[in-house]
């Protein structure tokens, strides 16, 4: 009992202090601006008030601890927690989607887990049992799943848990198989195709002026004086291109092995089985995560590929379900969407269909949008900043401006050309197929029966033209084609209206 309580306080308090970084994270930049930010960290004041904040956390953590009750009646979660603002959450089972059990790197040493439970609804209905056993966390798992998939049990398998939660022996977890496996290689790949590092260096700003100057120094006493190779002529243009190009490669190596390093904390050990009708994502590191989504509350089958992707024959692959599962949680933590990183092509293809049936998304019968698109796309976001641009350098005699204005032009033009070109659309018996992207290409796959809203938007110049774009709407989100042939999107809502009436069958 007293490791549980330890455990516990441990877990609001860290939390407390994960959340208030994040949200340091956004003031750094106004810091840089209004002081020095390296002066200040060096000064002792900054110690004292890092000591002190690290202290009021700890403590708020231990209030909230205090405040924090949970347990399992009736086939019910209930939960009470909050300090200023007290909060009751009553959850039956019936309600919950989503089954998550994490493992902090705090935690896995001495056996606990924290489980995260997921309705349909917003954040406040989440429901958070922190510090269990990992053996009580998988048995209320068990129980979860066991009440939706027999849903006339209403008291046998509550009472159970109730009565000692640590004697789960008799709840046994349901037979799982084990359908994708993810290696340290292919980490690594996604890794390189996925970087975000980006991020960091956004954070990093005010930091950069004291980086200069230590990479300056560190350089002079080498004996390679900077502002001598570029201010006097001591060596050739392309030596000094050499050198430059040599510092920006070692710069990209950097900043792609630490997207390695966070693919490797994040995906390691990645595994993806079913049991019954539902899948389970287990990866991380320092952090075990571990997510479970029914295979029926799939709402869309998406395979995305950027251009390093396709270089690589690479294609990450989403399970996409409620979006208002979403709460801002990072992609992995996210529990409305299920990822299998850098698969490959025959892996997507065997896995989309392992989900939805004889779906088919390498299809070659795609039917592309309209080229009217592109003339849409000039008229309306390219004409008029353009001619405003071109107004200037030419009335200025500003070539530069002239340059740069056609230059950006052309690369957006190229853009919109390849959007058009990916962009189409197909289908076949109960499923819809959409492509896009620009330099890399996305396709999604649904099933009608599940679209909850269909939208068809016409502008006087493209009905003149018999041409609409059509909007599939759906829990998770909505997919949009524009420019299409009028009868042809008539006859999508008109086969999505006749599935959906006539199977009436649920979208959960």
């Amino acid at each position: 009992m007293a490791d549980a309580v330890l455990h516990r306080d441990c877990y609001f308090s860290i939390k407390n202090i994960f959340k208030t970084a994040q949200t340091l994270i956004y003031a750094v930049p106004a810091l840089a601006i209004t002081a020095n930010v390296t002066d200040m960290l060096a000064s002792p004041l900054s110690y004292l008030v890092l000591f002190g904040a690290v202290t009021v956390l700890s403590v708020s953590g231990l209030v909230s601890f205090l405040m924090y009750r949970f347990r399992i009646h009736n086939e019910h979660v209930e939960i009470r927690s909050g300090v200023f603002q007290r909060a009751h959450i009553n959850l039956p089972f019936w309600r919950i989607q989503n089954v998550k059990i994490e493992h902090p790197f705090y935690y896995r040493p001495f056996g606990y887990s924290v489980v995260v439970l997921d309705t349909a609804g917003s954040a406040k209905e989440e429901a958070n049992i922190v510090a269990v056993t990992t053996e009580y966390a998988e048995a209320l798992k068990s129980q979860v799943l066991s009440h939706q998939k027999s849903e006339t049990s209403n008291t046998a398998t509550s009472e159970a848990v109730e009565v000692e939660k640590n004697d789960t022996s008799h709840l046994n977890t349901l037979d799982e198989t084990v359908i994708n496996r993810r290696s340290i290689g292919d980490i690594v790949i996604h890794g390189f195709t996925n970087n975000r590092v980006w991020i960091l260096l956004g954070a990093a700003a005010p930091f950069y002026d004291t980086l200069v100057e230590r990479v300056g120094g560190w350089l002079t006493s080498k004996g390679l004086q900077l502002d001598q190779l570029v201010g006097e002529q001591t060596i050739a243009w392309w030596q000094f291109g050499l050198y430059a190009f040599a510092i920006v490669m070692m710069l990209m190596a950097l900043l792609a092995l630490l997207s390695v390093g966070g693919a490797l904390f994040t995906f390691y050990g990645y595994t993806l089985s079913k049991t019954a009708d539902r899948y389970i994502r287990r990866s991380g590191l320092l952090n075990k995560q571990e997510v479970s989504m029914r295979a029926t509350r799939i709402q869309v089958v998406s395979a995305k590929q950027d251009w390093l992707d396709k270089i690589l024959k690479r294609v990450n692959l989403y399970f996409e379900q409620n979006a208002s599962l979403d709460h801002g949680a990072p992609e992995l933590m996210s529990s409305n969407r299920l990822i299998v990183p850098s698969v490959t092509v025959e892996e997507t293809a065997t896995l989309a269909q392992e989900v939805l049936p004889d779906c088919n998304l390498y299809r070659d019968d795609y039917r592309s949008i309209n080229r009217r698109y592109i003339w849409h796309c000039f008229l309306v976001g390219l004409l008029a900043p353009f001619a405003i641009a071109m107004t200037i350098g030419i009335v200025g005699q500003h070539w530069d401006v002239i340059a740069g204005t056609l230059a950006v032009t052309a690369a957006i033009a190229g853009i919109i050309v390849l959007r058009w070109w990916r962009w189409g659309i197909a289908e076949d018996g109960d499923y819809i197929y959409v492509r896009s992207g620009r330099v890399g290409i996305d396709y999604k796959c649904f099933q009608r029966f599940k679209v909850q809203q269909v939208v068809i938007r016409q502008s006087w110049f493209m009905k003149r033209r018999g041409l609409a774009s059509v909007k599939f709407i759906m829990a998770s989100g909505a997919i949009t084609v524009p420019f299409l042939p009028e009868d042809y999107v008539w006859s999508l809502i008109n086969k999505t209206a006749y599935s959906v009436e006539s199977t009436r069958r649920s979208w959960m």
